[in-house]
């Protein structure tokens, strides 16, 4: 028996919110899926979804947040945008890097999502954790490390897809 059958013979306030919350559910449900689509077709044929891990939504998302890659002078500048480039910390004789929490925040989660998706299911990904962590780095840093890795490959297909862009106009 599906839940809104079971509602649907209940009495009361509350069976006919959760009907009506129901009902906006589907329709927020219907709603999505029709911008899912949309999302789908514009980025279609972007360099970036040959990138394992990123789908339309995460290709989309790296598309609008980075804007114009021709405005960044190099991949590091990119890095610093997604706020995945290490802060030198070092006072003394002591040199270290630290975590940077600045940056685009939401540039730097559809980074972390193709990090995470690579890290379970990529194999040259996965070997590369592991290497990192056999350097004595812990899980989360041997992550950081592949984020930093994948704003490179992530820049260079930013800046071919936007030549294909120019191309076509």
């Amino acid at each position: 028996m599906t839940v809104a059958r079971a509602l649907r013979r209940l009495p009361g306030v509350h069976a006919e919110l959760a009907r009506d919350r129901l009902v906006e559910l589907r329709r927020l449900q219907a709603r999505s899926r029709v911008l899912a689509g949309r999302i789908e077709r514009l980025v279609a044929g972007h360099p970036l979804l040959e990138l394992p891990g990123v789908g339309h939504l995460t290709a989309a998302a790296l598309v609008a947040r980075a804007g114009d890659p021709g405005r960044f002078r190099s991949p590091d500048a990119f890095a610093m945008l997604a706020g995945v480039a290490p802060i030198p910390a070092s006072s003394g004789q002591t040199q270290r890097m630290r975590l940077n929490r600045g940056g685009d925040r939401q540039l730097n989660r559809a980074l972390h999502v193709i990090a995470m998706v690579q890290a379970r299911r990529y194999p040259p990904a996965k070997a590369y954790i592991a290497r990192k962590m056999a350097e004595g780095k812990s899980h989360k840093d041997a992550i950081r490390c592949l984020k930093r890795q994948l704003v490179r490959t992530v820049f260079e297909l930013l800046v071919e897809g936007s030549q294909q862009v120019r191309a076509a106009a």
